[in-house]
């Protein structure tokens, strides 16, 4: 029983340890993106400091690639970044649920057992009351078969 419980425990935080890689991984995603596109800011920067045509040229494209990562990274931290952390919530709300759960069926089980415990308890002395009561029968039964035999003067055996 309490192997079965802690791994549905080991289950939950499996989970949540996954979502929460998850959404580590879309946020090292975003970082890349941005940073790709802070790099090449500054290459295109490095190059709009020269008087060279193709240097303009190539800052433009190096701008446009800046800009491109700058969308991927914003798209990425929207709703992907979102929805992540709404999992992530989620599962610890059901962990929070379950924890809870299982605190309060721990509580009715001990209550439970003891209570078993009470009624094996209990059970124990009515069956030997009622042992006593047999005994006692079985005493004036034979006290009373003798009291008949010595007054019709059979012998008892």
């Amino acid at each position: 029983m309490a192997r079965k419980v802690q791994a549905v425990k080991e289950k939950k935080v499996g989970l949540i340890a996954q979502a929460q890689a998850e959404y580590d991984a879309i946020m090292d995603e975003i970082r890349e993106y941005w940073q790709k596109a802070k790099e090449l800011r500054e290459q295109a920067q490095q190059l709009r400091q020269s008087r060279d045509s193709q240097a303009a040229v190539e800052a433009k494209r190096l701008l446009e690639q800046a800009e491109y990562y700058d969308q991927l990274g914003d798209e990425k931290d929207g709703h992907p970044r979102l929805e992540a952390l709404r999992r992530i919530d989620d599962l610890q709300r059901q962990a929070s649920a379950l924890k809870a759960n299982i605190s309060y069926n721990e509580s009715v089980l001990a209550k439970q057992q003891r209570e078993l415990e009470g009624a094996k308890e209990e059970a124990i002395l009515i069956v030997k009351r009622a042992e006593e009561r047999v005994q006692v029968t079985e005493q004036l039964l034979v006290c009373a078969v003798e009291q008949l035999a010595e007054l019709e003067g059979n012998r008892v055996e």
